[in-house]
């Protein structure tokens, strides 16, 4: 067997280091047929966890709990269907149970008209409950479990993605009141457990949903003891053949353990990385990045949390008098330990690495700023091109016609998005400044361009679904603005809003121009990725940003923007005064994947 392997589910407690106080205190919730919540950060190891207990429980029927592990991500892939979700747990029940003889094959009364043909072929139960009244779909569930009642067994569902889950599966995260409501009543025969990156109390209030919450056992995946990471490096490093290199890696328990912080995943990750590539030394916190981002980046994550993971990036930190709810609250996800009562420090080195790189690159510290200046300046674009476009067809007809609602409509495009509420309210304003404004479309020039269909199908998207237009399909939508997939974290919402307002500023420049729009600056004849060209804009006052029409602003290098460099003259730049400047190769914005473009040799126009 090959050592360092990654992405294969563990199903058996045995092979779980480090776990024994959480599977001990989930055994005992399944014998009081308690609800539990899993918490812990990506890549911590829930859904290990919840499928070697699905073993467990399987193998240990006294203790009467009939597990039912379900991925909805991978075992459903719907998307916004509520009965799709009840139906494909309930097909994948009914064949387990006829699996394991505890449901003969034949007819089970559903209702006085449904009746359902129980067999061992999942799919073919779930193409059966397709064409029933969604009800019924939703029934069927809670009658299988029922019948395991007649078994001396309750059914235990274990909802791996429970984000995935409330917020892209189910039409409302509300769906889930049924199983929450027959999950907490004393004499029914189903419980859940959950696994996600956050409390179920804190889920239920970020989505919206409250009334969801209920007493659930909490069950933290945190890192895992010095002395459990031993024992796990060791059975890794003996599947090592050769001596030699086995001590090698041997070697480097000490050092991977405070990098990884005792994250098994993050170790054989790492560890795979270095085997495969063989190399024996541990490379940069870049390796995993991905995974730090999905931390910082969880629409989970609160500010306070975020702040509280910057500040101790720097080191320990004590707390005198009252321990901060930022501290608590990460405490709980296992994203932070303690030295003391008081003192607490975040145990994965990667983490310290990756967020005090961020701290010394002032453009990604400043990162929501920069975002909100962009979203200014890219709608204040929009609002000047949408005035330019009228004087354009002034001859003709005015293209948009002016409302004493337009200030209000365009102080909610510069609201940044965040979730469906907010993108609901930001489709509907530019619904109403493009679509609405131009007449209902017909004084555009193309009222069938693909920008005009994308602004009624967005519409749509969260609101009045039931009047969705046959302009644009949503798999189609989707494609353009967010890579075919709807948006889950708070980053991708604002992605998303972005790319929208970018289509509508490059729509509105085609409008006005006689050409299509392009990248180059019209003062001169090179591009911008040109790094050595020199381009024209307007610097504003507090000279860290320079304007150029129709682009988004220039970021001022803090190390290398002004010129001459190490001058003894300062040149006294005023609001919007022309100057000239090069450009630093793009960088990338971390929580976006937009560019950002640095000037560099910024100099008075007219030296």
């Amino acid at each position: 067997m090959e050592p360092f392997i990654v992405g294969i589910d563990i199903t058996s407690i045995k092979d779980l280091f480090g776990r024994n106080r959480e599977i001990e205190t989930l055994i005992s919730c399944a014998k009081r047929k308690g609800n539990a919540g899993i918490i812990g950060a990506r890549r911590f190891g829930k859904t290990c966890l919840m499928k070697s207990l699905e073993t467990y429980l399987v193998n240990n029927g006294s203790i009467g709990a009939y597990p039912l592990y379900f991925d909805v991500k991978t075992q459903c892939g719907v998307k916004k269907n509520t009965p799709a979700v009840y139906r494909s747990m309930a097909s994948l029940l009914a064949s387990k149970m006829c699996l394991d003889n505890l449901l003969p094959e034949g007819k089970l009364k559903i209702s006085r008209r449904c009746s359902l043909d129980i067999s061992c072929d999942e799919l073919d139960m779930r193409v059966q409950m397709e064409e029933w009244n969604p009800e019924y779909q939703k029934q069927v569930l809670f009658t299988l479990a029922n019948n395991l009642e007649k078994n001396n067994k309750y059914l235990l569902l274990l909802l791996d993605e429970i984000d995935y889950l409330l917020l892209e599966a189910f039409d409302t995260p509300s769906d889930f009141s049924r199983i929450r409501g027959a999950a907490t009543s004393p004499e029914s025969n189903l419980k859940f457990w959950i696994a996600g990156t956050s409390t179920w109390s804190a889920i239920c209030t970020s989505v919206g949903s409250p009334e969801l919450n209920c007493g659930l056992e909490n069950v933290t995946i945190t890192s895992i003891s010095k002395e459990d990471f031993t024992s796990l490096w060791q059975h890794e490093c003996s599947l090592i053949e050769e001596t030699f290199l086995r001590q090698q890696y041997l070697d480097l328990l000490s050092p991977l353990f405070q990098k990884t912080g005792g994250v098994p995943y993050y170790a054989k990750f790492v560890a795979s990385h270095m085997y495969t590539n063989r190399k024996v030394a541990l490379p940069e916190y870049d390796v995993i990045r991905d995974y730090l981002c999905e931390i910082i980046n969880n629409r989970f994550v609160s500010e306070v949390e975020r702040s509280t993971m910057f500040l101790l990036s720097k080191g320990p930190k004590n707390f005198e008098e009252t321990i901060p709810d930022g501290i608590t609250s990460l405490r709980s996800k296992g994203l932070v330990n303690s030295i003391s009562e008081s003192t607490f420090y975040l145990p994965i080195g990667y983490l310290e690495d990756y967020l005090r790189a961020c701290s010394h690159d002032k453009e990604i510290v400043n990162v929501d700023s920069i975002e909100q200046e962009e979203l200014n300046e890219l709608v204040g674009q929009i609002e000047r091109l949408r005035v330019g476009v009228n004087k354009r067809y002034i001859n003709v007809h005015e293209v948009f016609i002016p409302s004493h609602e337009d200030p209000i409509e365009f102080g909610i495009l510069r609201k940044r998005c965040y979730d469906e509420a907010s993108m609901d309210a930001f489709s509907g304003s530019l619904y109403k400044l493009y679509y609405e404004g131009s007449n209902n479309g017909n004084n555009l020039p193309d009222r069938w361009s693909e920008f005009a269909n994308l602004t009624r199908a967005l519409r749509h998207l969260y609101n009045h679904r039931e009047c969705a237009p046959s302009t644009m399909s949503e798999e189609r939508l989707l494609m353009i603005v967010n890579n075919g997939s709807r948006p889950i974290y708070d980053y991708e919402f604002a992605k998303m809003q972005v790319k929208v307002l970018q289509l509508c500023r490059d729509e509105l420049c085609g409008m006005q121009a006689s050409t299509s729009p392009s990248r180059t600056n019209t003062k001169t004849s090179t591009t911008e990725s040109d790094s050595s060209s020199v381009l024209r804009g307007k610097i504003n006052g507090d000279r860290n940003r320079i304007f150029v029409d129709n682009h988004r602003p220039y970021i001022i290098d803090n190390k290398m923007g002004f010129a001459p460099n190490n001058s003894p003259r300062e040149y006294d730049y005023s609001e919007r005064e022309e100057v000239l400047f090069e450009l630093k190769p793009e960088t990338t914005n971390p929580r976006t994947g937009e560019p950002i473009s640095f000037a560099i040799n910024v100099r008075p126009a007219n030296d």
